[in-house]
């Protein structure tokens, strides 16, 4: 499943950047009043549609946040009144695995925040063409 994850974040980081390269390009053009609605029409859903996945991804990694430090909070009371490190050795992995995958969900969030600021950029210079 993780794996998948990743395929897709990467997949995802490999579409918002082509989509990047592609808008860069149509907005350099030369182009008629027509197809600069329809571009303006197009970038307008693929703004869209990459808000959906910066807002699913905020959802998910502000859950991921919740839970890791539910969990180091879980590990902090474990180490406190047992003070034995075998016993909460695998709710310390757990935590341990947790903050991993929130610092890996923050950073593609981070990805997807900053490039959809790009992309805002690229809509002001199409109404302004």
């Amino acid at each position: 499943m993780r794996i998948l994850k990743t395929v897709y974040n990467k997949l995802m980081e490999k579409k918002i950047k082509a989509y990047e390269k592609f808008i860069e390009k149509a907005c350099a053009e030369k182009q008629s009043a027509a197809e600069l609605t329809k571009l303006a029409e197009f970038h307008q859903e693929m703004v869209a549609n990459f808000q959906v996945e910066r807002l699913i991804h905020l959802i998910i990694t502000l859950f991921f946040v919740l839970v890791s430090l539910v969990m180091l909070a879980i590990t902090a009371w474990f180490l406190v009144s047992d003070g034995f490190v075998v016993t909460v050795l695998p709710i310390l992995l757990a935590t341990i695995i947790i903050v991993i995958l929130t610092g890996f969900y923050i950073k593609h969030y981070y990805f997807l925040e900053n490039h959809i600021q790009k992309l805002y950029e690229y809509t002001k210079k199409l109404h302004s063409l």
